[in-house]
């Protein structure tokens, strides 16, 4: 294990072993995308290990729930912060390490808790900070702990998992939880070019054109989602955009 040293970060994949089959489609295109990645790559596991000299695999355990699993792994990893990602980020155009490493650069000099590498949620209680390029996630805001890609504090991330819960949970109520803290940061603009591979555990229809792209053939045994549940999926989203303003009085009479 990695010798941790002050403000040391790496970047973290969050998995399960029964995600196992998206690892080769998840690295090939993290690599090839971010050939140069500064940071070491460490991938969260159950008792499954990734086969790969580029990547460390944590091997947590059996399942208890997703944030028992999460904190464990987290745990485990011998930085003081960490860049995340899940095991279905995919990406697929080629990765800015300067504008990275500038990012860090900037996390680190605001003494942040988080800076979130999106733009998506919230906008409405969002405040611009700096300059241009990044904005405050103030108390209250829809999904001020979204599972986006984003840099953590190691020790921030660790107080608000909450035993028990799933990612929507951490999403909703780990937001209500972290109101309590300052240092909550997003970008102004999407930082990795990405989609998200899966949902439900099938695999996304409208990823097919970008995998035929980069000659994948997807494994066999999970089904892809069809045309009709992906438009009703996309349809929800919208809905739950329209919707957004009033998360916040929702979040006050639902959190934990």
């Amino acid at each position: 294990m990695l010798k941790t040293t002050d403000e040391s970060v790496a970047v973290l994949v969050n998995s399960c072993d029964k995600y196992a089959d998206i690892w080769p489609i998840f690295f090939h295109l993290f690599f090839k995308y971010w050939p140069d990645c500064p940071y070491p790559v460490f991938l969260g596991t159950n008792e499954k290990i990734y086969e790969d000299p580029r990547v460390t695999t944590l091997c947590v355990g059996p399942d208890k729930s997703w944030a028992d699993s999460t904190r464990t792994m987290v745990d485990m990893l011998p930085a003081t912060n960490l860049l995340w990602f899940l095991d279905d980020y995919l990406l697929w155009e080629t990765v800015s390490t300067p504008q990275i490493s500038d990012l860090y650069a900037r996390f680190l000099k605001l003494h942040a808790n988080y800076l979130r590498l999106s733009h998506n949620g919230g906008s409405d209680h969002l405040k611009p900070v700096i300059d241009d390029k990044l904005l405050e996630l103030l108390p209250g805001i829809e999904y001020r702990t979204s599972l986006d890609n984003a840099f953590w504090r190691r020790e921030m991330l660790l107080k608000l998992l909450k035993s028990g819960e799933s990612p929507w949970d951490m999403e909703s109520f780990g937001g209500l939880r972290s109101d309590k803290y300052s240092g909550f940061y997003a970008t102004r603009n999407n930082v990795f070019q990405r989609t998200n591979g899966l949902e439900r555990g099938k695999w996304l229809r409208y990823n097919l054109p970008l995998f035929k792209r980069d000659g994948i053939a997807i494994p066999p045994g999970r089904p892809v989602m069809s045309r009709t549940n992906e438009k009703a999926k996309t349809i929800k989203r919208y809905i739950k955009s329209v919707l957004s303003p009033l998360r916040p009085i929702i979040r006050l009479f639902n959190g934990k």
